[in-house]
C-alpha cells in the first residue's frame, strides 16, 4: 500500500512538471537604441555630439536630420545647428530608430543687469530681497551668477538675493554674472535719521531740531528717565515713529522739554566736508542745574568735558549757546552725535553745525 502511494505521487509530480513546461513561453528582450540626449535646445551655431548605444557591435548606426536647414548631423552623430527652428535627429540601427527632438534658437546674451535697489539704509535685522532684471529682457544666454557680501558681520545674502542686515556698519553686497559686477551699498544701524539726511558741509549751516532725534527707540536713539509722555504730544508718532513717544516733544516739534539728568538724544549726521565745525545749541534754562556735553560716536568731544548753562528763568526764551559755540572736528562719513543732559532744568530746541 505504501509503495503504490509513492508511485502515484511521483507520477503526479511528473505530470505537473510537464504541464508547467508546456505553459512556459520565452519572451524576447525588446530592442532599443539609446542616445546620450533625449532632447536638445541649442543655440544657433552650436555643435553637440550625440552618442548611441549599445556599442557592442549589435547595430551599425546611421544618422540623419529631418530638416537639415535647421541642423545637420554627420555619420558619427555630430550635430551642427544652422538656423532657428525644429527638427528631429534620427539614429537608425537595423530596423530600429530613435528620434531626438531639437529646437534651435538664436543666442541672445546678457549685456547688462539692473538691480531693483542699489542702496539699502535700514535697521539691524531688516531683510530685503533684490530683484535682477536682464538687459536685454529677452536674453536667453544666462551665465552662472553669484551673490556675496564683502563683510558678513554687517550683512549676509543668499543665492536668490535675500539680504539680511546682521550688524552695524557699511558694506557692499555684490552680484556677479559672467563679467558683469553690480553692488548694493549697505548701511546697517540701530538708529536712523528722522527727517534726514542731516548733511554737514561748507555750503550752509545744518540745523537739526531737537525733536528730530533718530529713529530707533529707547536705549538706541534716546534715553528718557520717565516713560510717560508728560507733554501728551504725538509729533513723533504722527511722523512715523511709533517708538519715540516717551520723549516729551512740545508744540509741533518745537522743542524737547521735561528733561532730566543723564537723559540723551542721538542724531545721525552725514559729513560731506570734514574738519572743524562750530556747534551751537538753541536752548532755554529755568533752573541752576542745566548742563550738557556732546559725544561723537560715543566719545565726549566737548571742550572742557561739559558745558554749564546759565539760568535765564524761562522755558521758551531761546538763545544759541555758548556765545562762541563749540569747536568740534568731524571726519567725513556717517556719524552719531549724542546730546547728553548732564543736568536738566533746560528745554532743548535745536543743534546747529557751521563749517569754520
Amino acid at each position: 500500500m505504501k509503495t503504490k502511494f509513492l508511485k502515484y505521487s511521483l507520477v503526479l509530480l511528473l505530470l505537473i512538471g510537464f504541464i508547467g513546461c508546456n505553459d512556459y513561453v520565452r519572451t524576447e528582450v525588446e530592442k532599443n537604441i539609446y542616445v546620450n540626449h533625449t532632447s536638445l535646445n541649442p543655440f544657433v551655431g552650436e555643435q553637440i555630439q550625440l552618442m548611441a548605444s549599445p556599442t557592442d557591435g549589435t547595430y551599425k548606426y546611421t544618422w540623419l536630420s529631418e530638416h537639415p536647414e535647421v541642423a545637420t548631423v554627420d555619420i558619427n552623430g555630430l550635430v551642427n545647428v544652422i538656423a532657428e527652428g525644429f527638427t528631429n535627429i534620427i539614429v537608425k540601427g537595423g530596423d530600429i530608430e530613435t528620434k531626438v527632438p531639437l529646437t534651435a534658437v538664436k543666442r541672445i546674451p546678457v549685456t547688462d543687469v539692473v538691480l531693483s535697489e542699489t542702496a539699502i539704509e535700514s535697521f539691524v535685522n531688516a531683510k530685503k530681497t533684490i530683484l535682477v532684471n536682464y538687459i536685454p529682457q529677452q536674453a536667453n544666454d544666462i551665465p552662472e551668477y553669484t551673490w556675496y557680501s564683502e563683510n558678513e558681520h554687517i550683512a549676509t545674502v543668499n543665492e536668490i538675493g535675500k539680504i539680511t542686515l546682521v550688524g552695524e556698519g557699511s558694506t557692499n553686497i555684490v552680484y556677479k554674472i559672467g563679467d558683469i559686477v553690480k553692488k548694493v551699498s549697505i548701511y546697517s544701524a540701530l538708529t536712523l535719521p528722522f527727517k534726514g539726511p542731516h548733511t554737514l558741509s561748507a555750503a550752509t549751516p545744518c540745523e537739526i531740531p531737537a525733536a528730530n532725534f533718530d529713529f530707533g527707540g529707547e536705549g538706541n536713539a534716546f534715553h528718557d528717565q520717565d516713560t510717560n509722555n508728560r507733554s501728551n504730544n504725538n509729533y513723533r508718532r504722527d511722523n512715523g515713529d511709533s517708538n519715540g513717544s516717551a520723549v516729551e516733544v512740545e508744540g509741533n516739534g518745537t522743542n524737547v522739554g521735561y528733561t532730566n539728568k543723564d537723559e540723551w538724544l542721538i542724531f545721525t549726521i552725514d559729513v560731506v566736508d570734514p574738519g572743524e565745525y562750530i556747534v551751537d545749541i538753541s536752548l532755554s534754562a529755568n533752573g541752576n542745574n542745566a548742563a550738557f556735553h556732546i559725544q561723537l560716536d560715543g566719545v565726549n568731544v566737548t571742550p572742557g568735558g561739559s558745558v554749564k548753562v546759565p539760568n535765564n528763568s524761562s522755558w521758551g526764551n531761546w538763545r544759541w549757546f555758548p556765545n562762541s559755540g563749540l569747536s568740534i572736528n568731524f571726519p567725513v562719513g556717517k556719524h552719531r552725535v549724542k546730546y547728553y543732559f548732564d543736568g536738566g532744568d533746560h528745554n532743548l530746541r535745536a543743534l546747529r553745525f557751521t563749517k569754520k
